[in-house]
């Protein structure tokens, strides 16, 4: 069984523990403890991220980390859960920003455009190389996201 679970429902040791080294690169991992939602297949953490609240109306979905054990069949049905949460919080669109080339491919493939030029919100970019991407936000599917 599939489950989206809040990093809350966790101490902050169990969240570092899943990110291993990578951890260290986070910024502002008190965003990433408090708005963190752990992603769980039959109990055993195999994903992560976070939509952190920004200005008008827009989640920044960020620090999408998936172990190597996630299938990948999963991917796709996984940004639509991802959007689902946004919608029911209110969001109307969500922003991420990409660092590399294959998740802009993953990006376009779930629906999110390209910015071109400054993001419409005061947001500090997390590295000089790389894009940000946005995408609309409705609620489509059901998940089961019991804590």
């Amino acid at each position: 069984m599939l489950n989206i679970v809040p990093a809350s429902n966790y101490d902050a040791t169990t969240v570092e523990t899943f990110f291993g080294d990578h951890w260290t690169s986070q910024t502002n991992r008190h965003e990433l403890l408090t708005h963190g939602r752990f992603i769980e297949i039959n109990g055993d953490r195999k994903g992560f991220y976070a939509i952190v609240p920004k200005e008008k109306g827009i989640g920044q979905l960020r620090t999408l980390y998936f172990t190597e054990q996630l299938q990948a069949s999963l991917l796709l049905s996984l940004i639509d859960w991802i959007k689902d949460e946004a919608a029911e919080n209110g969001y109307q669109q969500l922003m991420v920003f990409s660092h590399r080339l294959s998740t802009d491919t993953l990006f376009e493939t779930w629906g999110f455009e390209k910015i071109t030029g400054k993001p419409p919100i005061s947001v500090d970019k997390p590295s000089e190389e790389g894009e940000w991407w946005m995408t609309s936000v409705t609620s489509s599917t059901n998940v089961d996201k019991t804590p």
